[in-house]
């Protein structure tokens, strides 16, 4: 199992890795969002159907449309992390959990875990090819261009 203990911002290529964990945890202070559409990127990684699978249609586009970083609090309040915990414990809580779920039976763990990473993988393949022909779009358009530069340039996009 993977076990996320998020200490800062998790945004873009970084909440795609969490969504790929099993269990996650974060301190106080931790900021989560994928701001990729601020600067016309597409979210690879399948973030965009793996956050509506794992978190619900409305919270998932809020976080993909809004392009907004959002607090602890309120990533445990939609269930993008399972807890908030103390920053000086984070990594103690993380081990924690780790040593509860290797107390169990290996082969249980082990087969829970691949009866859910088989569903997610049969879903992630019927969603490659459309993921690729959205992103290559996004890719060839002029909001693209303009995204890139404005992210390079630290100035705000005009998508006008």
């Amino acid at each position: 199992p993977i076990i996320a203990a998020v200490n800062g911002v998790c945004a873009g290529g970084g909440v795609e890795l969490l969504l790929a964990s099993d269990i996650r945890l974060a301190a106080p202070h931790a900021r989560f969002g994928l701001p990729e559409v601020k600067w016309a990127i597409y979210p690879f990684g399948g973030a965009a159907v793996k956050l509506v699978e794992q978190i619900g249609y409305v919270h998932a586009m809020d976080l993909l449309l809004t392009a907004r970083l959002v607090d602890a609090s309120y990533a445990e309040r939609i269930n993008l992390i399972n807890r908030v915990v103390p920053a000086q414990t984070l990594l103690d809580e993380a081990i924690e959990t780790a040593r509860l779920i290797a107390a169990n039976s290996p082969v249980a763990v082990q087969a829970v875990r691949e009866q859910i990473s088989r569903t997610q993988v049969e879903h992630a393949l019927d969603r490659e090819a459309l993921e690729q022909a959205l992103g290559d779009r996004v890719r060839a358009s002029a909001d693209f261009s303009e995204g890139v530069d404005a992210f390079r340039r630290k100035r705000t996009p005009d998508y006008g």
